[in-house]
């Protein structure tokens, strides 16, 4: 589910920057990352996921594991 606002985030011990504007504040989701073969035969649960990151600024999308990253918000 996307976060309803926007956050910044670290991964690896490093702040996290958009790879094209480097600004540092991201929409957030996570998203499956099935296959067509795994769809076809209702495997979609198994598939691994992703977090996303997607720039406020210009809309880069990063991929990350979603437990590589620590999101926090402007209030935390």
């Amino acid at each position: 589910m996307a976060t309803p606002e926007p956050v910044w985030a670290v991964a690896g011990e490093r702040t996290v920057t958009c790879t094209h504007c480097g600004q540092g504040w991201f929409w957030t989701r996570r998203i499956v990352m099935s296959s067509s073969t795994a769809s076809l035969f209702g495997m979609d649960g198994f598939s691994p996921e992703a977090a996303v990151l997607s720039c406020t600024k210009c809309g880069k999308l990063e991929l990350f594991e979603p437990t590589a990253l620590q999101l926090f918000t402007s209030t935390s």
